[in-house]
Formats: C-alpha cells, structure tokens, sequence
C-alpha cells in the first residue's frame, strides 16, 4: 500500500468495507461493530509508523550529490476538519490544526470555534441556518446536535477575535438522512396520543425512557 495515499482526508471517501479491506492488509483484525472513526484512527497510526520505520519519506543523500526534495505524507501539518453523523441528531468534529496556525492563534490570542452550517440543497446552494460552538483550548474533537429537518451541512473551523473571525478550514459536505415526522415532533413536554396497538407493543415505554435519559435528542 502507497502510504502517500493513507491521509485523513482520503480514509474519509472509503466505505467501511474498503477500510476493512486495507486494515486487513496490515494485519489488523477488525470487529464488525467497530466505530468507523477509530478504524480511521488506527489506520492513520499504523502507516505512519509504517513510514517511519522504512524511512520512505525522506531521501538522504551523500554530501558531494545534489540534495533532493524531501516527500512527505499529504496530510503533513495541515489544518484540516471533517465530521461524522453519529446519527441524525449527533454529529462528530474533529480537526488538525497546522504548527504555523497554531502559533499564531495563540501570539494573537484567538479563540477556536466551530460553525455548523446547514443548507437545504446539495452542491453550492444558500446557507439556510447556521450556529458556532466555541471548542477547548487544545481539543481536537467535539460531538455537536444538530437541529431537527435539516438536509445537508457542512462545518468551519474559526479563529475567532472580539471583532473578527478567520476561516482555517471547512469540512465536506455531509448528508444527513431523514427520520420519521412523528419521531421529529414528539414532544413528552405535552400530552402524546398513542394507539392501542403502539401501547401493546410496548413503544409508549421505550420512547419515555428514551426521553428522560436522551431529551436533547428529541429537542
């Protein structure tokens, strides 16, 4: 495998099958209900220990020849974001931040934020609502709720000042899946009407417990 090609950015585009495939290749034994972003945390650690160890990525050369380029791995000190759905109602951020933006968040004395932005249409069209979350000095990673009915988003990661703010990075653009209109304007605040058959089932039970436990999942 061209460890050129293992960047966060491109585990990202595999499916999960393909990412089990390539685990595989290292010998790795994965389990059928491992979360998908610790398979990408793993195959990240595993090729650049990989890299270091046969030293690919750098060229040494004797001191009467040319010196030649330096390759490094694409993701190399860059500042970068992605997400993942948890499920329609969580989504999980992380981020790089590169050595140079970092130094200088921390000479000008910025604040991260993330901006969530939520769109109606796929590919380019207008922003139709969006919210900023501010994140941990030194976090690389943040669960965020989503508000309920939105179709498309995508997220920014801001360096923010009192008057200002920077974009360093934004992330792809994410689908989110559609959920039941009935599940969406469940509300146990008000009074909720349940058929005979739903309360034989039980459902009316699993729902309130699911409200007590989990309630800004239904917010």
């Amino acid at each position: 495998m061209n460890n050129e090609q293992i960047s966060c950015a491109y585990l990202e585009t595999l499916a999960f099958k393909d990412l089990v495939k390539l685990a595989d290749e290292y010998g790795v034994d994965v389990p059928q209900d491992l979360d998908r972003r610790f398979l990408i945390a793993e195959l990240l650690e595993l090729a650049q220990e990989e890299s270091n160890a046969s030293d690919l990525q750098m060229i040494i050369t004797d001191d009467d020849e040319e010196n030649e380029e330096i390759n490094l791995p694409a993701n190399y000190n860059e500042t970068q974001i992605a997400a993942i759905l948890r499920n329609p109602a969580w989504l999980f951020v992380f981020w790089n931040i590169s050595e140079f933006d970092m130094n200088k968040i921390k000479h000008q004395k910025e604040t991260l934020h993330i901006k969530v932005n939520t769109y109606k249409k796929s590919e380019n069209s207008m922003i139709t609502d969006s919210f900023e979350v501010q994140v941990l000095d030194e976090s690389q990673e943040q669960y965020v709720l989503l508000p309920k009915g939105i179709d498309f988003v995508k997220i920014e990661l801001l360096a923010c000042k009192v008057n200002s703010q920077e974009t360093m990075a934004i992330s792809s653009e994410i689908k989110v899946p559609k959920t039941s209109s009935w599940i969406n304007e469940l509300n146990f605040a008000k009074d909720n009407s349940f058929s005979n058959k739903l309360k034989l089932s039980g459902m009316e039970d699993v729902l309130m417990e699911q409200y007590k436990n989990h309630r800004h999942s239904f917010m």
